[in-house]
């Protein structure tokens, strides 16, 4: 038997690990019911599937005029006797959400979170946050390879912005005493304003707290850089640098990181399906002006 906790603000008291459970916003819950009735969170019906693997998916719906939900289920539970007695990834990133948006971390909203579970077996999990319409991820910036566009990967001031901007938000949680784990830029949103670059994180689940040390820092970089092969040594560089510069608490020095990152590094860099050029701040004035003829 499902139990179901409708209210204005998710709690992670409400996950229980030997029963099924679900949480909904309450000003959610009409619309939730009414989607789930007619197969809105089921891929393929309906509903827009903007990010696919081999056990989850991730699906745009639909909600209401200027409204959409993006929701996270599974094809199936991968390495399920991990989460027996355990939380599932869902109810991890529910509650990580709670605690990072207390700290003022810029999030969707949370709209839904559930498990089915079979005692204390898991068997299904979900998540549901605000679709936040006007923002584009990372992949902007892959090349083509790891599912990326590559649409704006030689326009180095944007990538500039966009990496100081989510490597200051990182220097914050380190501050906190969180590592991040999932620190990829496809888990990373920006938007395009007047005043600069609007920041937002998606995909939190694997958010923990950590003893933070140059090794965790540099952990945590490599998610990031390792798919941005288009920045070169230098330019790494003056991004640790302004992530030391943004960070509260002196862990380290800027030899020291760029040292045990680029050890690091080398050891977990993968061959690309496919790259884009390399980049410096010398280029910057050409790439400019190839995206302004574009």
């Amino acid at each position: 038997m499902m139990v179901r906790h409708t209210a204005p603000a998710f709690s992670p008291r409400m996950i229980s690990l030997v029963r099924s459970w679900c949480w909904v916003k309450d000003s959610f819950a009409a619309d939730f019911d009414r989607l789930k009735d007619v197969g809105a969170f089921l891929p393929g019906d309906g509903s827009r599937t903007i990010w696919s693997t081999r056990s989850k998916f991730v699906l745009r719906v639909p909600v209401s005029p200027g409204f959409e939900a993006a929701y996270k289920g599974f094809y199936r539970v991968h390495g399920a006797q991990r989460y027996f007695c355990h939380p599932s990834p869902s109810a991890t990133e529910a509650a990580n959400y709670v605690r990072l948006e207390g700290l003022g971390f810029p999030l969707p909203e949370l709209l839904a979170v559930g498990e089915t579970r079979r005692g204390p077996f898991l068997r299904d999990a979900f998540f549901a946050s605000r679709f936040i319409d006007g923002y584009r991820n990372g992949l902007d910036f892959f090349g083509t390879g790891y599912q990326g566009t590559g649409q704006f990967a030689t326009d180095l001031p944007l990538l500039k912005a966009f990496c100081a901007g989510h490597l200051a938000l990182l220097a914050r949680l380190h501050d906190a005493g969180i590592l991040h784990g999932g620190f990829t830029p496809s888990n990373l949103l920006y938007r395009q304003t007047p005043s600069g670059l609007d920041l937002r994180w998606v995909d939190v689940a694997d958010c923990r707290d950590a003893r933070i040390t140059v090794q965790e820092i540099a952990d945590d970089a490599i998610q990031f850089f390792r798919f941005l092969s288009q920045i070169d040594a230098a330019l790494r560089r003056e991004l640790l640098a302004g992530y030391l510069r943004a960070a509260k608490v002196p862990r380290t020095n800027l030899d020291e990181l760029c040292g045990v990152f680029e050890q690091r590094l080398a050891k977990r860099m993968k061959p690309r399906a496919a790259s884009v050029p390399m980049l410096s701040d010398s280029d910057a004035e050409s790439a400019a002006g190839s995206a302004s003829a574009d």
